[in-house]
């Protein structure tokens, strides 16, 4: 067995140190969400409350079904947007990689132009909500994102640096369309773009919210971000207030709405399920982004 040395134990010190560094905020979020008020109050955030308590997951949990149906939403408007944003830029990324293709130089300048420019929220709120009548409607929340310039740029990248053209044009020697040739040959090798970039994508759909504020007004249709967001507000009005509200009031709303440990408990019911996801996703987030980097 060969010997480790000296300098690899140093260097796996310091990587257990930063490491260490890096979780203890989060521990600390988990540690306040489960403590009271009272104990935060008196003596701040600790890693040791002198009390523990569970009404900020109490408070969070009392929208019940609302809570449900609102990650039922979340999660449809993620998976649906992720993967058919995938399907869209790869089929896209793939045409502009081909350099036989006559509209590729015309659909670059094109999809750069829409970097550089962009029409506003209020031109967007009026296409949207006069010409497409989206009001109301969560194909709003997932159609937009299903085009993200800079996505296409790294899978055109990834497909320019990692699949042959002779790969290609041997499918095409053997009877094989565009089609067959994506669907066959181009999208199994793109696993790595298409991991980091769908994970990329699902964060961002994940943790929208401005659109749903905008556009959506049926309880039905809440995603959870917006739910979380109004649940911060009425944490907020409630410690903004304090001086103008009676004392016994104040006191009534304050123990059936934790503060400080509610904001953490909110964070973590946001950030729990990208928190579990990421580490199945980080070895081809890593090599998809470096990827992406390397030729433009």
């Amino acid at each position: 067995m060969k010997k480790v040395g000296i300098g690899q134990w140093i260097l796996g010190l310091v990587l257990f140190l930063y490491t260490m560094i890096c979780l203890l905020p989060v521990i600390l979020v988990v540690i306040v969400s489960f403590s009271s008020d009272e104990s935060i109050n008196k003596n701040g955030f600790s890693f040791f409350p002198e009390q523990w308590s569970l009404k900020a997951w109490e408070y969070v949990g009392s929208f019940g079904r609302q809570l449900i149906n609102s990650y039922a939403v979340t999660i449809f408007i993620t998976i649906g947007g992720t993967v058919l944003g995938l399907i869209i830029m790869s089929m896209f990324a793939y045409t502009l990689s081909r350099k036989n293709f006559e509209l590729r130089s015309f659909l670059s300048i094109m999809m750069l132009i829409t970097m550089l420019f962009s029409g506003g929220l209020l031109s967007s709120y009026l296409v949207n909500t006069t010409m497409y009548h989206l009001k109301d409607n969560l194909l709003v929340l997932l159609l937009p994102g299903t085009m993200n310039v800079m996505n296409v740029i790294i899978l055109r990248t990834y497909i320019q640096s990692n699949i042959p053209d002779a790969l290609i044009e041997s499918a095409k020697i053997d009877g094989a369309r565009e089609l067959t040739i994506f669907w066959k040959v181009t999208a199994p090798m793109m696993k790595p773009a298409l991991a980091s970039v769908g994970f990329m994508m699902a964060v961002g759909y994940w943790n929208e919210w401005q659109g749903a504020m905008i556009y959506i007004t049926s309880p039905s249709k809440t995603p959870l971000q917006l739910l979380l967001v109004r649940i911060e507000n009425n944490i907020n009005f409630l410690m903004q207030n304090a001086g103008n509200v009676p004392t016994d009031v104040y006191a009534s709303m304050s123990q059936n709405i934790p503060q400080n440990s509610g904001r953490m408990a909110i964070l973590l019911t946001v950030l729990g399920p990208i928190m579990v996801i990421y580490p199945f996703f980080q070895k081809y987030f890593v090599k998809g982004l470096t990827v992406g980097s390397v030729k433009g």
